[in-house]
């Protein structure tokens, strides 16, 4: 069990780099291995990502003996917070593919896109991704899954900053700069990174409660 989430996880993170990699070294060179791999980029992440919770659910414990249940008695009220944090992180996805759809369809489509959910957020497809691992997580009853989620955020957060960095930036200068004084800095804004902190310290007050 633990081989597999490894292997998952080293998925997730090879598929972001290949990503970082055809868009510094080969962009421009060979249009249709880029548009294979944008095609097959959130296919993967998704196969890398959702499995984990599953896999390592307490559920599974007649399966897998070390999936031990982290919320017992209270995880009826974990699994409802967690379900209403996939269904925010799906509503994040609709609204953000909506926008694209709307961009792919303007004659301006090279603009700098901040209508919307982008009003709200700078990276709402990043966000709705760590909230819904979160939540699986969450609905999973899995301590190994939890942990893996703060490192999820993790990287969903480096890979903005980078995005940032190396793309945003560079291909709208001040228009972006402007946008960011309006916009939250982070993939999570708040007040809802305010509550995850506080579901975090609740999280961690009921292990300390089920393993002492």
């Amino acid at each position: 069990m633990v081989l597999i989430t490894i292997i998952l996880l080293t998925i997730f993170i090879f598929n972001l780099t290949i990503y970082w990699v055809i868009f510094l070294k080969i962009k421009g060179k060979d249009k249709k291995i880029i548009k294979l791999f944008y095609k097959l980029f959130p296919v993967i992440w998704t196969l890398s990502l959702v499995p984990i919770p599953i896999i390592n659910s307490s559920f599974l414990r007649w399966y897998f003996p070390l999936n031990y249940s982290y919320f017992d008695q209270y995880w009826i009220f974990f699994a409802l917070f967690g379900i209403t944090l996939t269904i925010l992180g799906i509503i994040f996805t609709k609204k953000a593919n909506r926008v694209y759809k709307v961009k792919s369809l303007d004659e301006n489509s090279s603009n700098l896109v901040t209508k919307g959910i982008f009003k709200l957020i700078r990276h709402p497809v990043y966000s709705a991704w760590g909230l819904i691992f979160l939540g699986i997580a969450i609905i999973s009853d899995s301590l190994t899954s939890l942990i893996i989620s703060a490192l999820v955020f993790i990287i969903l957060e480096i890979n903005a900053i980078i995005e940032e960095k190396l793309i945003l930036i560079p291909k709208f200068g001040k228009i972006y700069e402007n946008y960011i004084k309006k916009t939250p800095n982070r993939i999570i804004p708040t007040p809802l990174n305010l509550l995850l902190i506080i579901v975090t310290m609740l999280i961690v007050y009921v292990g300390f409660l089920n393993f002492n």
